[in-house]
């Protein structure tokens, strides 16, 4: 199965879906999520379901938590080529105002807070040429502005977006050269963005996740090659440098990074064993990456992954049936990795992204399908 996030795009197979408007798909059998464990420290995932304003189908394709009543998911609306910010208040979602540079396409991948009143959002924008460029979009504490950034080589994204800091803040994604895609790393230092040496250790080379233990502590992943293998980069306070990491299957691809000190992180994403695409976890103890057991799940991709401590973590995706998906969610107790209860309407469903604050308090963002009529935004709250 070739990645979905394939030629940079994170939502590249979403956005084929919201394209046609339509999921055509037949429920998944064997895979209820009502028939898993639920996790401890949570009694459920829930949570009122956001607006979906779309007229051609609409995606959540990143989360960020401020509060137990403060979060913020972004994505794609489809029909109207419209960034899609939508705000959580404790109670409800609304829909909140955000640029759309772009004529064609306008799209938002990732966010973060700084704090309540300093988030940051990327992603791309198309106008009629057909090129994708970079898109970086702030919030001051009352409206969502776009910020000037550097737009390098054509069909440039940004994927992934977090901060150490209001004077401290990295963003990640690619770009075409021309000649294969390339990494691009972009660093905020409190008055502009500016793009930072990376490295491109094959033809193709594309990041989708980012984490950041502390100023001299951060990791960047996603996939390099024709062939795809994993790809780890590291910041140690001076540079960007690629570090050694598994690659158990034929292709290989890593979404999502979570990191909470110089000696625990993890990756999520998926690989391909030759015959079906399953679910790829990766660990870092201080020394080295290696490969974490996943519970039996069949086929299945993670792409979302947070951490708040060394005994919980939170894993989300897809398990896959052919065009039926169901929205998976695993959580780590310090011990192992367990597959938990939670929503997944509809015909197929999928979670792209997760933020938590603590093994109480995490939402996970997505999109499902009933089957006819375009596609829906999706959220569930652990709390």
């Amino acid at each position: 199965m070739r990645p979905r996030w394939r030629r940079g795009r994170r939502l590249g197979a979403v956005i084929a879906v919201l394209a046609s408007g339509l999921l055509t798909a037949v429920p998944v059998a064997g895979v209820d999520p009502a028939a898993a464990a639920t996790a401890a420290g949570c009694q459920a995932w829930t949570g009122a379901q956001p607006p979906s304003p779309g007229t051609g189908g609409t995606v959540l394709a990143g989360v960020a938590v401020v509060s137990p009543c403060n979060a913020w998911a972004v994505g794609f609306a489809g029909g109207t080529a419209q960034a899609l910010i939508e705000h959580w208040d404790g109670s409800s979602w609304t829909v909140v105002p955000s640029p759309d540079p772009g004529s064609t396409l306008n799209i938002l991948n990732g966010v973060r807070a700084v704090s309540a009143g300093n988030l940051w959002a990327v992603g791309q924008f198309r106008n009629g040429d057909g090129i994708d460029h970079v898109l970086i979009v702030h919030w001051n504490g009352t409206s969502w502005k776009r910020v000037d950034s550097p737009d390098p080589g054509t069909s440039g994204v940004l994927n992934a977006v977090r901060a150490v800091s209001a004077r401290n803040v990295w963003a990640v994604g690619s770009y075409s050269a021309g000649n294969g895609r390339r990494t691009l790393i972009m660093h905020w230092n409190g008055s502009a963005w500016r793009q930072v040496p990376s490295p491109d250790p094959a033809h193709d080379n594309v990041l989708t996740g980012l984490a950041i233990a502390s100023a001299s502590n951060a990791w960047a992943v996603g996939f390099t090659g024709l062939v795809d293998k994993t790809l780890i980069v590291h910041w140690n306070g001076r540079r960007w440098a690629r570090v050694s990491s598994p690659n158990p299957g034929t292709s290989n691809y890593l979404t999502a990074i979570g990191a909470i000190s110089a000696g625990n992180a993890w990756a999520v994403g998926a690989t391909d064993n030759g015959r079906v695409s399953i679910a790829l976890i990766l660990h870092w103890d201080g020394k080295r990456w290696a490969t974490s057991t996943a519970p039996p799940l069949g086929a299945a991709l993670l792409a979302g992954v947070a951490v708040t401590s060394a005994d919980n973590a939170w894993a989300v995706g897809s398990l896959l049936n052919g065009p039926s998906h169901a929205a998976l969610v695993l959580r780590w107790d310090g011990r192992s990795w367990t597959r938990v209860r939670a929503p997944s309407p509809g015909v197929s469903a999928d979670y792209f992204a997760v933020a938590a604050t603590s093994a109480t308090n995490a939402w996970a963002v997505g999109g499902y399908s009933t089957g006819s009529g375009p596609g829906l935004t999706l959220a569930a709250h652990c709390c």
